[in-house]
């Protein structure tokens, strides 16, 4: 079974605390004696609306969960159409295959799930926080060390089918 600590991130529930989390690993890493803590948040383009049905449901089958409830969650992705009415003007309805159904119950789980296999490259010395939709890294920066971290994290939207927003990923160093 899947715990909560493996979604979002490991303590407390909304971002202030996500945001306490990281300052108190910042400041520890630099009493530590870090020279620095390289910073870098990502974000994806329309993270909610561009999350593959395929995808996402093959990381439902690796869930420990009843596979009734499994069914149930991709029957509810399955063979969901869309269309636009304005001012009575109807457009033919398209099949979507992409995108967590915002507003529903599932939405932050399903998302949660898609997210879910980025992990840190060394999880005992750095830090992931996942937070809705939100991504950042920490690293404690020491004499050689290297950004294997980032471009592990650079990596997974391909493989996922998702894509890096560059304009609202950014980077801060402590």
């Amino acid at each position: 079974m899947i715990g909560r600590d493996q979604f979002a991130y490991k303590e407390g529930s909304n971002t202030t605390d996500a945001l306490i989390t990281c300052l108190h690993h910042w400041l520890k890493w630099l009493d530590e004696g870090a020279e620095s803590v390289r910073v870098i948040s990502f974000d994806y383009k329309k993270a909610f609306d561009s999350v593959s049905h395929n995808i996402i449901c093959e990381k439902l089958k690796t869930l420990e969960i009843n596979s009734y409830t499994i069914n149930w969650i991709i029957s509810f992705l399955a063979n969901r159409k869309q269309r636009v009415v304005v001012d009575g003007i109807e457009t033919v309805c398209v099949d979507i295959n992409k995108g967590v159904p915002q507003g529903t119950v599932l939405d932050p789980f399903l998302f949660s799930l898609m997210v879910n296999d980025i992990k840190p490259m060394d999880a005992q010395n750095n830090l992931l926080v996942k937070f809705a939709d939100d991504i950042t890294t920490s690293v404690p920066v020491k004499s050689g060390s290297d950004s294997a971290e980032v471009e592990s994290i650079q990596n997974w939207p391909e493989a996922n089918q998702m894509t890096l927003n560059l304009s609202k990923t950014w980077e801060m160093v402590l």
